[in-house]
C-alpha cells in the first residue's frame, strides 16, 4: 500500500513538472509574438500621423517623421516650402481626404534605389482624395515604415529607374 502511494505521489509530481515544463515552453514561444504584433499597427499609425499632419499643413511635424534617408534627399526647409507651393498654390487645396491601407510585411526590400536593403519593413498604400483648382483628383503613394532604432520612421518608395536598371545611369 506504500509503495502505491508513493508511486501516485511520484506521478503527481512528474505531471506537475511536465504540466509546467509544457507551460514555460508555450510562454516562450507565444511571446516575441506578441511583441511582434504590435508592428503592423505601430507602422500604420506612424503613416497615419504623418498623412494627418500634411493634412493639416504641418508639413515640419510630418519632415520629423521621415527616416534619415529621406531627411537626407529632403532638407526641411526645401519640405516644407515644396510641399506648401505645390499643393496649396499649384493644385489649389488647402486639405485632403485620407486612405490607409493595411500594412504589408517585407522582408530584404530597396525602398531608396541604391541604399542598402532593409531587413524588415511594412509597405502601406496611402491615397489621397483632393478637391481644388482642377477638380477632384487622388493620388496613391506606397510609403514603408521601418525601424530606425528604437523608432518608426517612414520613408516614401524611389524605384531603380529604368536607365539603372539597364546600366546606363
Amino acid at each position: 500500500m506504500l509503495r502505491k502511494r508513493n508511486r501516485m505521489m511520484l506521478l503527481q509530481k512528474i505531471g506537475f513538472i511536465a504540466v509546467v515544463v509544457v507551460l514555460i515552453w508555450l510562454i516562450g514561444r507565444t511571446l516575441p509574438a506578441l511583441f511582434k504584433a504590435a508592428a503592423p499597427e505601430e507602422a500604420a499609425a506612424l503613416v497615419q500621423q504623418f498623412y494627418e499632419y500634411e493634412q493639416a499643413g504641418d508639413f515640419g511635424s510630418s519632415w520629423e517623421l521621415f527616416h534619415p534617408l529621406m531627411k537626407e534627399r529632403f532638407t526641411k526647409s526645401a519640405y516644407l516650402q515644396s510641399r506648401a507651393h505645390i499643393f496649396m498654390q499649384h493644385f489649389g487645396v488647402e486639405t485632403f481626404d485620407l486612405e490607409v491601407g493595411k500594412p504589408e510585411r517585407q522582408f530584404d526590400v530597396v525602398i531608396v534605389s541604391g541604399a542598402e536593403p532593409f531587413d524588415e519593413a511594412y509597405r502601406v498604400k496611402v491615397t489621397m482624395k483632393y478637391e481644388g483648382t482642377f477638380g477632384q483628383f487622388s493620388i496613391d503613394q506606397n510609403c514603408y515604415a521601418v525601424k530606425d532604432g528604437d523608432e518608426w520612421t517612414m520613408l516614401w518608395y524611389y524605384p531603380q529607374k529604368e536607365a539603372e536598371r539597364e546600366g546606363n545611369g
